[in-house]
């Protein structure tokens, strides 16, 4: 209970203190805004009324001050704002109110009761309404002479001042500012046969309003003129390495169907067999020229894509052992005779360790070929080409703690050699050390095998699925 008290006590003591300080502070700004207000800044004597007010709510002066400078600046506003009303330079009255109110708000928020006059107010709405409307009257003429965008801008402008003008025309009138670039873009990309760039202007458009126009009609439209059915022939093998050429197409199709794009589709293979024999599938897994024709013109499709799997290398090298040189550091007691006492210090002995390399390694290169099935040119074409490697570089000791050991180098083990050298560089150490602590398990080659036909395959149904036909 005692303890309870005092640590009451403790804290009344605390915040007695922590305001003192706030009020001493308080005051100090008051001064400084003061100093600042005498001298007729105004608007830098109120930044530090407001500090002052925010250190000490209760600070009379600085309220008192606030209030002051707080009026001056209100009527340099309305000086403003009546010299440009009178010189019918309405954009800059509004703003300049809009400025005032915007002030007034601020130091109202600290009970400074500034007030705009209502003859102000009215002359405010005189100059806002007069403003509006040649505002108004220049959108509508950028938007007689197409200049939609430059019509935008000042239509947000107006709904910027005053966001109920003009009702629903003004909405319309910006939507159409909006909308009708996008549109006559759109349009002209069909007329160029750019169908895909069509499509995405008329995406625009129906993401913000469907019923525009005839935008949604104008988007299907360009999707189907864009389409791009893509035959996918079963892929040759020349590697030697079994079921490698169909893993390669499954993971490119895979690609292909995870894509989702509204352009690229790959037609079933089970429809494609129903058309074409697996014999004649087999016979032509590379189609070019008339071949892509005739096989698209069965099929259905745009493109032909065929692949071949060129080849399929394998490394393996086992782990060699090699013996390496290196520190064990231990510590030992010995006298010394100028303190006389007994001290400790590190010992490195000489020591050999293991170190373990070793890797695995697979090498795929494979052709693939897209071809037009409407003219029979060759669309894309290239080699891919995947290396994967993995390899082990490890250490191992049989003395004890590896914690212990130090890199280093020696010439013989029984006796020192003025070339002996320990190494105690931190970063060193640390580096020597992870060592002991590195994989020492090889990714088997079939393994790195099905992670290369999968990146391969990947990569090339990204090339395909990007691929653009209008450009």
């Amino acid at each position: 209970m005692k303890n309870i008290k005092r640590f009451k006590r403790l804290m009344s003591v605390g915040l007695l203190a922590l305001l003192l300080i706030a009020c001493n502070a308080s005051k100090s700004l008051t001064k400084k805004g003061n100093k600042l207000s005498e001298a007729g800044l105004h608007k830098d004597a109120i930044e530090y009324y407001i500090q002052a007010l925010n250190k000490d709510n209760a600070n009379v002066d600085a309220r008192i001050g606030l209030r002051k400078s707080g009026g001056e600046v209100m009527a340099k506003y309305q000086t403003k704002f009546f010299k440009e009303y009178n010189n019918d330079d309405y954009k800059a009255a509004v703003y300049t109110y809009l400025e005032t109110e915007k002030f007034q708000d601020r130091l109202n928020k600290y009970n400074a009761e500034l007030s705009i006059p209502n003859h102000t107010t009215q002359d405010f709405k005189i100059a806002k309404d007069k403003y509006l409307e040649i505002e108004f009257e220049k959108a509508n003429q950028l938007m007689a002479e197409e200049q939609f965008e430059q019509a935008e801008a000042v239509f947000h402008e107006i709904q910027r001042i005053d966001p109920t003008y003009g009702g629903g025309s003004l909405e319309q009138l910006k939507e159409i500012a909006q909308l009708e670039p996008p549109y006559r873009k759109g349009n002209d990309f069909l007329d160029q046969g750019k169908n895909r760039s069509a499509y995405w202007e008329f995406k625009k458009i129906n993401d913000q309003n469907s019923s525009y126009k005839d935008a949604k009609f104008k988007l299907e439209e360009a999707k189907e003129l864009a389409q791009f059915p893509i035959a996918i022939l079963k892929f040759k093998n020349y590697s030697g390495q079994k079921g490698g050429g169909a893993q390669v197409q499954a993971n490119l199709m895979d690609g292909l169907l995870k894509e989702k794009g509204p352009f690229v589709k790959v037609l079933d293979r089970t429809h494609m067999d129903e058309l074409l024999n697996e014999q004649y599938l087999a016979m032509n897994g590379w189609v070019e020229g008339s071949g892509a024709v005739k096989t698209g013109q069965i099929l259905g499709a745009k493109a032909i894509l065929s692949g071949k799997l060129l080849s399929v290398r394998k490394e393996t090298k086992s782990p060699v052992i090699k013996r390496e040189k290196a520190y064990s550091r231990r510590s030992e007691k010995y006298y010394n005779a100028e303190t006389q006492k007994t001290q400790t210090r590190f010992v490195y002995d000489k020591v050999f360790y293991n170190n373990y390399q070793g890797y695995t390694k697979v090498t795929v290169s494979f052709q693939y070929i897209l071809v037009s099935a409407e003219t029979g040119e060759i669309l894309m074409s290239s080699i891919e080409e995947k290396e994967l490697k993995s390899e082990v570089n490890y250490n191992t000791y049989q003395g004890g703690n590896t914690n212990n050991l130090y890199p280093g180098t020696w010439s013989r083990k029984l006796k020192d050699s003025p070339t002996d050298r320990v190494i105690t560089n931190r970063n060193s150490v640390r580096n020597f050390q992870a060592g002991f602590k590195a994989n020492k398990t090889l990714t088997p080659v079939n393994t790195l095998a099905d992670d290369a036909f999968k990146s391969v395959g990947l990569s090339v149904a990204k090339k395909v699925y990007d691929f653009n036909p209008e450009n």
